[in-house]
């Protein structure tokens, strides 16, 4: 527990220092999307390819994973019929109040919670792939059927998990894994010693960003971001496109985006109500209990249990924001749901740790 309890304050300061930064002028707000795009690019693959490079691949496919992998795909398809059945919601509304409640941030956040706490991002691995590579074109294709549109949002973002370079990451270590490639000899020692120091750069930059980007989600700094945002897309045109348009785990969607006035109004408070705190209290309680009993009928005892309890219990990811801007489908509750959860996934680790140490 006292391990647990340190690894989450090291954690709340490198955050708060990211917060500050932004909150007193040192660096511009926003700045976060730069630090989490060399995250994405970079530094988290690197990490990824050095942790399972030389991890014991029984622990990507231990019962701890396959705990926390069938939990979170249960939790989705639990919270999407309680959404569409109890609740009434339309398909579209009900596909991303699911995903919301179960698809979790996996590299922004899971990759450092991981570390921190539990010394090894190795287990994340799984959840990645399943998230990369079937539940978003799962969603896509959903989404794309019950908003009617048409063509589809194109070939580019089908394609998009297969070029994310997160999944190219984990490819590229479970490839030095099973083939016994030795990096610290190649090129003596560069490629190594290059992939470390990208990777030794992730979970703070990660920390800092998320610190940064909560500091940018405060009202007055948000409307300065819109204000920016809307004068820029007068000057570019209604065709422009950012970099977090494509699919995958983005490494720029969420945070400071939307909720400021406009039409949404209404909408934004109708989903601020029952249907936003199903999402939340499936995220933060449904689906880590899933993980409770699913590890325990899988054998799991003590503290073996906090690997999916904390897998699980991560909070939403940005990504659900960017699919329900995209395909105009409960833009509010997506953006609500990823800042309470992410609040609130501390209490549900600390109460796992403290119930399980």
């Amino acid at each position: 527990m006292g391990e647990v309890v340190s690894g989450l304050a090291v954690f709340a300061v490198v955050i708060a220092v990211g917060w500050a930064l932004v909150r007193f002028g040192a660096v511009p707000a926003g700045s976060d999307t730069i630090l989490t795009g060399v995250c994405f690019y970079a530094a988290t693959p690197a990490l990824l390819v050095t942790t399972i490079g030389g991890a014991d691949l029984a622990t990507v496919v231990s019962r701890a994973t396959l705990a926390g992998l069938l939990a979170e795909t249960l939790g989705i398809v639990s919270a999407w019929l309680v959404h569409r059945l109890a609740l009434h919601r339309s398909v579209a509304e009900s596909t991303i109040g699911a995903l919301a409640a179960g698809y979790v941030n996996a590299a922004n956040l899971g990759i450092p919670v991981l570390i921190v706490l539990l010394g090894d991002a190795t287990a994340i691995a799984p959840i990645l792939l399943l998230q990369l590579l079937v539940i978003s074109p799962a969603a896509f294709a959903v989404l794309d059927v019950s908003t009617a549109r048409g063509a589809g949002p194109g070939p580019a973002v089908w394609t998009a998990p297969l070029r994310n370079p997160l999944l190219l990451g984990v490819v590229a270590g479970l490839v030095v894994n099973l083939t016994g490639w030795d990096a610290g000899a190649a090129a003596s020692g560069l490629v190594a010693n290059s992939l470390s120091t990208l990777g030794a750069l992730a979970v703070t930059l990660m920390m800092l960003s998320l610190g940064m980007s909560l500091a940018a989600s405060s009202p007055r700094v948000t409307r300065r971001l819109t204000v920016a945002r809307v004068t820029r897309l007068r000057a570019t045109g209604p065709g422009a496109d950012g970099p977090s348009s494509g699919g995958g785990e983005d490494p720029g969607a969420g945070g400071s985006d939307g909720g400021v006035g406009g039409p949404e109004g209404s909408t934004d408070r109708g989903e601020r109500g029952a249907v936003l705190w199903v999402s939340v209290a499936w995220k933060l309680v449904v689906v880590p209990l899933l993980a409770l009993g699913l590890g325990a009928a899988l054998g799991l005892r003590g503290p073996a249990l906090l690997v999916p309890i904390t897998t699980a219990g991560l909070p939403s990811a940005q990504n659900v924001f960017m699919y329900a801007t995209r395909y105009g489908a409960a833009k509010p509750l997506a953006r609500d749901c990823v800042l309470l959860t992410t609040a609130g996934f501390v209490p549900v680790v600390l109460l796992a740790a403290a119930l399980l140490s």
